[in-house]
């Protein structure tokens, strides 16, 4: 079982499956605490997945789930996994899909509205056609870490979903069964994961194996760039650094409100 320490409360937003919380087994204790309360406060019901830490990895991992001609970061290679164990995860239990969180994420208080009205949205990108119930894969992107938004001249009173052309990361994202599916199908039949988690996302979409959909408003960002944490992957950012990215944050909404 690639799940364990789940939580559970009454949940305070309609989740289409379930809520899983891609974690390690042992270390980043303030990263749990933060996605103990954060998760209370909401009254929601989660998963962490602990499956997939560095130590977890055999030859036979590495040959399972990616290229020989991998070259990322163990612990970029780690996080991908549990993204991947997640996904074996909903379609043995069947599941319609899941909300996928990172350690860091954090949710601002309008996340049970929006994420509501995303579910509400959500079965006319997975069944265009009316007649047509196959599940077309599809992946909705709530958060704003990427710096990138809908254009203004694009929103729609009332509507939350819109088509996105670029990946916004791995912080906070919905996958449907059909998502998981055919990614997993590509990491089989491809020859393995051969880059990071959300440029792999990126690769599906502009393949078109994969529909991308961006949340607007955005309700998240990961506290690995709003300065809450240090990233676990790559280099810490200095405080200037964090600094500077909340400045970039408020000048790209600027911009797009322009667009």
């Amino acid at each position: 079982m690639p799940i364990s320490t789940t939580h559970n409360g009454h949940a305070a937003f309609d989740v289409r499956g379930d809520v899983y919380v891609a974690h390690v087994k042992k270390g980043y204790e303030d990263r749990e605490r933060h996605i103990n309360e954060m998760m209370g406060r909401l009254g929601v019901s989660f998963s962490y997945m602990l499956d997939g830490d560095i130590s977890d990895f055999t030859p036979e991992t590495e040959a399972r789930y990616f290229s020989p001609d991998i070259s990322i970061p163990m612990p970029a290679r780690s996080c991908a996994l549990k993204h991947l164990l997640i996904y074996e995860d909903i379609i043995r239990r069947d599941l319609p899909g899941a909300l996928v969180l990172e350690d860091d994420i954090c949710l601002s208080s309008r996340f049970p509205e929006i994420f509501t009205k995303s579910m509400q949205e959500l079965p006319q990108y997975e069944h265009p056609e009316e007649r047509d119930r196959t599940m077309r894969p599809v992946m909705i992107s709530y958060e704003d870490t990427r710096l990138r938004f809908v254009e203004r001249s694009r929103r729609e009173k009332g509507r939350v979903l819109y088509q996105g052309d670029r990946d916004r990361m791995t912080g906070c994202y919905y996958v449907n069964r059909a998502a998981a599916e055919t990614m997993l199908d590509q990491i089989k039949t491809g020859g393995g994961l051969t880059m990071p988690i959300d440029l792999f996302h990126c690769r599906m979409l502009r393949q078109g194996k994969l529909q991308y959909l961006w949340c607007q408003p955005t309700v998240a960002t990961q506290g690995s760039h709003n300065g809450l944490f240090r990233s676990g992957i790559y280099t810490a950012k200095t405080a200037w650094e964090e600094r500077k990215w909340k400045f970039k944050l408020l000048y790209r909404k600027f911009l797009y409100l322009l667009r």
